[in-house]
């Protein structure tokens, strides 16, 4: 179980720094067209709060075509979608592994 649990890592770990690079694809894309302020805004927030990225992401979407940026952003949602796909495959090996381990022994 522990190679599998590995190679789910792995590719969990592959497909965040895909999704780094689209992000920062669409934010490069958001100062060459002007939009200097909401770039500045995705950065400190993919920083202080994590929807810095999300904002991004839906922003992406929205000027997809006006940008050229449609393929990044397939790109994004499968990579998206990948992710959580994998989250759940390594939450229900957790899930696995814990029920055959024996029960703790606990006094009161």
């Amino acid at each position: 179980m522990s190679a599998v649990l590995l190679l789910v890592q792995g590719l969990l770990s592959i497909l965040s720094i895909g999704s780094l690079v689209c992000f920062v694809l669409v934010l490069i894309k958001m100062f060459q067209r002007g939009q200097t302020g909401l770039g500045v805004a995705c950065i400190v927030l993919a920083f202080c709060v994590g929807v810095g990225a999300l904002i991004a992401f839906i922003y992406g979407w929205v000027k997809a075509r006006e940008w050229d940026l449609q393929k990044v952003m397939m790109a994004w949602s499968g990579i998206v979608a990948a992710n959580i796909l994998l989250f759940i495959i390594l939450m229900v090996i957790g899930l696995l592994a814990a029920s055959n381990q024996p029960a703790p022994n606990v006094r009161f």
